[in-house]
């Protein structure tokens, strides 16, 4: 193997974070590798950091945590890995270390992925690059390149990763490259279900995601990740044409990249000249900060809920093919899709190992997915219509309104009409006013009274009936036709036939 070094490029800058670094690490061999020098080279943000050392990963770790007051965890200790979390202002660094596999870098640098992966950079005070598979010269030219002819059969998750990074990077993937991918489908469901996921986490948490995941359909990948999407590109045995379904749910992946974009996003930040979002973004705007917050909230393991909410938009039509129905008049219907597919998902997302909150999340979102096209249906939207929603929605409401957003202009042969779009954006603006400003009014009042209350002042027994007159008494504050104690007796009163 030809032990190639280059002097880094002008304008080469490592994130500020090294020079913290440096000093901690007492070890005869330690390297930069990977991303960090990619982006680096690419001009590109730097979060993610990975290190390789002659030595121990963990220990390594370690020692770095506890001279710069940061988090440490060993990551996988049979390997030698270890991983610090280190606070810098904003930004938020994952610094992993890991033990050289091989003897010397430019034999651990051919066990890699990319040949954008396999530079390394020694942490001594050096500017030469070590590049013995060119992959400074495949980043200048925007190629991703498999390190070897069998680097994907050797972790055939790796073909998941080439599709984030090309798609991501706006890198090609070289032809053998691609092959490989395609190959790798078919040992794809061998590796852990939780590798996979979060290698699909970061692909769905990133941007151009609907041209990632058309990409990983037409390698055959996606059918492999989720099952349940198998049905949605192409025919069956019915001989059903399902393409179109299947290019609605990527135009609804698009549309949403670009409704969080436009309103999820920090005040000033996600203009556009689009007309409908320019509308949505002038009426809207006022959430902007809320919304960011609400979507980069993670449920588990630090994935942020806009990542869930794009798995859920993936799988909102998985089940239209199984629930596909023909009237007399020749209508086609999909009655029921959406609970299907709500257990659809359920299951995928227990499969894919995430945390129960997490699958209900994304269940709920695709059984929820139609409720604000009937609240549009019948403008304009009540308090109780608010509190009715969020009930039946939780915590999920707010990616489902951002979601029926963009459903709507997905759903639209070009732009939806005016009035339609207008319609639209006044149905999520009152789902988010009560969401987020209004909440103790119209989505969790105080309770006026109590259970206890019941039984006592009524002289009633626990039971059903309790739970029953509490939730009509609590739909009747949010819609504001209940203020008072005394308000509150009169109701239940009422609801029991005293009065």
């Amino acid at each position: 193997m030809e032990n190639k070094k280059n002097t880094a490029p002008p304008g080469f800058t490592l994130p500020p974070i090294v020079a913290e670094i440096r000093p901690h690490l007492a070890f005869p061999e330690s390297y930069l590798v990977g991303g960090v020098i990619r982006d680096s080279l690419l001009s590109r943000p730097v979060l993610d950091i990975d290190i390789v050392l002659r030595g121990s990963g963990v220990e390594a770790a370690r020692t770095v945590a506890n001279a710069l007051g940061a988090a440490f965890y060993p990551l996988d200790p049979e390997r030698e890995i270890g991983r610090v979390i280190l606070v810098r202002g904003k930004s938020r660094y994952t610094l992993d270390f890991a033990a050289l596999r091989e003897s010397s870098i430019e034999q651990d640098l051919a066990l890699r992925d990319f040949t954008v992966n396999a530079i390394a950079l020694p942490l001594a005070p050096e500017t030469a690059l070590i590049d013995p598979l060119h992959g400074e010269r495949d980043v200048k030219d925007a190629i991703l390149r498999a390190c070897s002819p069998h680097a994907i059969a050797d972790d055939p998750v790796r073909a998941v990763r080439a599709i984030r990074l090309a798609t991501q990077l706006g890198f090609r993937i070289e032809k053998e490259t691609k092959e490989q991918c395609r190959s790798g489908a078919s040992t794809l469901a061998k590796i852990s279900a939780e590798r996979i996921r979060d290698e699909l986490f970061r692909i769905l948490s990133g941007r151009k995601v609907a041209a990632a995941i058309h990409s990983l359909e037409s390698l055959g990948l996606l059918r492999v990740i989720l099952p349940e999407t198998a049905g949605l590109a192409g025919g069956d045995p019915a001989g059903r044409d399902r393409s179109a379904v299947w290019d609605h749910t990527l135009a609804a992946l698009e549309k949403l990249e670009t409704v969080c974009d436009v309103l999820a996003r920090e005040p000033g930040a996600g203009r556009t000249g689009d007309p409908a979002m320019g509308l949505a973004r002038a009426q809207l705007g006022r959430f902007q900060a809320s919304l960011a917050d609400h979507l980069a909230r993670p449920l588990c393991d630090e994935r942020p809920l806009r990542g869930l909410l794009f798995l859920a938009a993936i799988l909102h039509d998985a089940a239209k093919p199984e629930t596909r129905s023909v009237n007399t008049l020749g209508e086609i219907h999909f009655l029921g899709h959406e609970q299907l597919g709500a257990d659809w998902a359920l299951r995928r997302a227990i499969a894919l190992r995430f945390s129960k909150d997490e699958a209900d999340f994304i269940s709920k979102i695709v059984r929820n997915h139609m409720r604000p096209l009937l609240l549009q249906s019948s403008p304009p939207v009540t308090r109780r219509a608010v509190f009715r929603f969020f009930r039946a929605t939780g915590p999920c409401g707010v990616a489902v309104s951002l979601f029926f957003l963009a459903d709507t202009l997905a759903n639209a042969a070009a732009e939806p009409s005016p009035g339609k779009w207008q319609t639209a954006v006044e149905t999520a603006h009152s789902l988010l006013e009560g969401y987020f400003e209004r909440p103790e009014e119209m989505i969790r009042p105080t309770p006026l009274l109590t259970g206890d209350d019941l039984i006592r002042d009524f002289h009633l027994s626990p039971g059903p009936q309790i739970g029953e007159l509490l939730d009509a008494l609590r739909e009747a504050q949010a819609a504001g036709e209940v203020g008072s104690r005394e308000d509150a007796v009169a109701l239940v009163e009422r609801g029991l036939g005293r009065k």
